[in-house]
């Protein structure tokens, strides 16, 4: 039919171009139909395309090429800011611990990093403490923050774009996020629209940030490009000896004394090696459990939290630092609205520990944004933990729930007839990029086709065995339909055992393989307590069209090790 199609038309046209034509009419032109090219990230990369202040206009990342935000956008006010004044919930330049150990429920949060660590911005830092048990910074004198370099390989750091909006002040430091200890800014610009607007960048002992405005006050958007070594979201701590640590903040005599009882009762000594003792504290730190019922008010309030096992993350990650400091293990407290962690340094850098305590639902769901995949935590969970990572995914979920009720799909009006064919495990044309996010609740109908291999263990993403010795776990994973279309999620579900047994709570991505080396995470799944999962997962605009392999991967959890379909 199609053939008959283009004869008849190209008939049609070869009778009107010989019909005569009278000398004095006029024949119209017939429009020129011009076919949109989106923009494409990966060009400007490979033609070295800047905006203003220098910034590229797309970085790698292990994701695929993210696009860089607009540095001239005009400021909304529905934007959320950084001023002089302390935000809400954000201590300032001290932390008073206190006895309110209940969960909270709503947490403001705004996500001003791409690719999105949430709820990990790094906020406000403490690396000493006074003998009133309050956390300080040990050298608050703000000393400039270098915004030069260039990036390192990518095996050996992360990049990472910010888009925040400061209210600047000559002379005022303002204190804004980071996106991890030890980041360097390579690009910053700072302006109200196309206006460039004159700053400077400082921190101090604790790696706080700061900005500074040159002149006038101005409200504006700030935009960096960030390097970060990839070590310090976590990974192996490695087994250096205690000299080769920074030099731990000492404590005043009765903290010490305070602390060495708690370092008894969790048998931890400084004869035993860092990594031994650093094993032993998260293990007893992530044991402690919220409650409504505050620890009684026995000793001091360090005492009273650290030996009732009582809190939320902001009490485990105060109580874990005084400990560690007494082991002579240099640690610091980490917090921003709503979450709180700590940081020990490995003899090569400050590297990240979530200690759990995570609060129920971020009050302000996050935008859609492609999510930080950080290396695998190694140190074991106790079962039904409340993590950082939970929380940032639950806030994920409810963005992504929205969208799709306002639009009919979570990546806002894809044609209906672009589409892509499933291979061999279900399969769809993948792009470098990929900022689709799950579909909570997706139907679980009975599907067309199902595929079950053995999973094997990823050595990128298994914890060390020296840490934590856990079987793989064997993922299944089964398609409604044969076909996707982009824009529109696709039903998923299967199955998660290790020996056997079922593997709950656990969470499990669901990748397209083999695009430019790289995984293309489409979103994440949560087995119930039968080990099963079942969702639906929005293919993004961005992917191309073509034939690609759709798998499961799991970094594994307390119970499960790290397992992969492919």
């Amino acid at each position: 039919m199609r053939r008959e199609f283009l004869l008849t038309l190209l008939i049609a046209l070869a009778l009107a171009a010989a019909r005569p034509v009278a000398a004095d009419r006029v024949v119209p032109l017939a429009p020129v139909v011009h076919e949109p090219i989106p923009p494409d990230p990966r060009e400007d990369l490979a033609l070295s395309v800047l905006l203003d202040g220098n910034l590229p206009a797309a970085i790698e990342t292990p994701r695929g090429l993210l696009p860089a935000p607009n540095p001239d956008r005009v400021i909304s006010e529905s934007e959320s800011f950084y001023g002089p004044s302390p935000r809400e919930n954000v201590p300032g330049v001290t932390f008073r611990p206190d006895r309110d150990t209940r969960r909270p429920n709503d947490l403001p949060y705004d996500d001003p990093f791409s690719p999105s660590t949430a709820p990990f911005k790094r906020l406000s830092a403490f690396d000493a403490v006074d003998a009133s048990y309050t956390l300080t910074v040990k050298n608050p004198r703000p000393v400039p923050l270098a915004i030069s370099g260039a990036p390192l390989a990518a095996s050996e750091e992360e990049h990472f774009f910010g888009d925040m909006v400061v209210d600047l002040e000559p002379k005022a430091m303002v204190r804004i996020p980071s996106v991890g200890p030890g980041a360097r800014v390579l690009r910053a610009r700072a302006g109200v629209g196309a206006v460039d607007v004159g700053f400077r960048l400082y921190h101090d002992s604790a790696d706080n940030w700061f900005i500074v405005g040159d002149k006038a006050a101005a409200r504006v958007r700030l935009v960096v490009e960030i390097a970060i070594p990839r070590g310090a979201f976590g990974g192996d701590f490695g087994n250096p000896p205690l000299s080769d640590l920074a030099r731990a903040t000492p404590l005043p005599d009765r903290i010490a004394k305070a602390a060495a009882e708690v370092a008894r009762t969790i048998g931890v000594t400084r004869r035993m090696s860092p990594r031994d003792n650093l094993t032993k504290l998260v293990e007893y730190f992530r044991e402690f459990t919220d409650s409504n019922e505050p620890p009684e008010k026995k000793r001091d309030i360090y005492l009273d939290l650290a030996l009732s096992k009582k809190g939320v993350c902001r009490h485990r990650s105060f109580a874990f630092m005084i400990t560690a400091l007494s082991l002579g293990i240099p640690a610091r407290m980490v917090m921003n609205e709503a979450h709180a962690w700590v940081e020990v340094h490995n003899g090569r850098l400050w590297q990240r520990i979530d200690l759990g305590g995570a609060g129920g639902m971020l009050a302000d769901p996050l935008a859609a944004n492609t999510v930080y995949e950080p290396p695998p935590d190694p140190f074991a969970w106790p079962h039904g933990s409340a993590r950082g990572e939970d929380l940032g995914r639950r806030a994920r979920r409810q963005t992504n729930a929205g969208s799709t009720s306002a639009s009919g799909n979570a990546s806002g009006g894809a044609s209906g007839n672009e589409m892509a064919r499933p291979g061999n495990a279900g399969s769809v044309n993948g792009a470098s990029s990929a900022n689709g996010e799950v579909l909570p609740n997706g139907s679980s109908s009975a599907m067309a086709s199902a595929f079950a291999l053995p999973a094997s263990p990823q050595p990128s993403t298994a914890a060390p065995a020296a840490t934590v010795d856990l079987p793989s776990t064997t993922l299944t994973i089964a398609l409604e339909s044969t076909e996707a279309r982009r824009g529109a999620p696709i039903h998923v579900s299967g199955q998660a055992r290790a020996r056997g047994e079922v593997c709950g709570q656990l969470a499990v991505q669901i990748v397209l393989g083999g695009h430019a080396g790289h995984d293309i995470v489409l979103g994440e799944l949560v087995t119930n307590e039968h080990g099963d999962y079942s969702g639906a997962i929005v293919i993004p605009t961005s992917v191309q069209l073509g034939d690609y392999d759709l798998g499961a991967k799991t970094m594994g959890n307390a119970r499960c090790g790290s397992g992969q379909l492919r």
